[in-house]
């Protein structure tokens, strides 16, 4: 990708986010409103077949990677069953499916290149998922971006406050 798409990606990323409706609006900076004072709620996690098939694939080579004692097969399967208990037609249980692939494919790849990756922080956050999942609980989990280790505005995005964001350098008129 060019510099100038990357830059206008980002642009249109950054005000996609600013539309998302967040706590904080001119009612509650000047106190007016019925939650004046009152904290913002937790965001409820967005649970589609989409998002929960993403994220059962993603745990399930998580903890595969990491050495965890279950049956991914299994795993995969009652997922799949509650979703067609949950009606979902046959054509969006194929979607779904591909979906399931490619987040597990994805992560298996992603997590074998990389040594150190079952972290003892990563590991709990493993167990927690995976303990969810086989509950029979597949609704994704909301993560929250961790502000302490706050190194800039994109800092912490796309992660659940393990790992730091890229590193977007300025281009100088030598990159074109």
């Amino acid at each position: 990708m060019k510099p100038p798409v990357i830059l206008l990606a980002l642009c249109a990323l950054g005000l996609a986010a600013c539309s998302g409706g967040g706590g904080l609006s001119t009612a509650s900076i000047l106190g007016g409103g019925s939650s004046a004072g009152a904290a913002p709620a937790a965001p409820a996690p967005v649970s589609d077949p989409t998002s929960r098939a993403f994220n059962v694939g993603m745990v399930s080579a998580r903890a595969t990677k990491c050495g965890y004692n279950f049956d991914p097969a299994k795993l995969k399967s009652n997922y799949f069953a509650s979703e067609a208990a949950l009606g979902i037609s046959p054509d969006d249980m194929a979607k779904i499916e591909k979906v399931y692939s490619v987040a597990h494919n994805g992560v298996a790849k992603a997590a074998a290149s990389e040594p150190g990756y079952c972290s003892e922080k990563k590991t709990q956050q493993i167990k927690d998922d995976l303990t969810k999942l086989l509950a029979g609980d597949y609704t994704p989990p909301v993560r929250k971006v961790a502000a302490e280790e706050d190194d800039g505005f994109f800092s912490g995005w796309g992660s659940s406050g393990d790992s730091k964001a890229p590193v977007f350098k300025p281009s100088t008129a030598n990159d074109y």
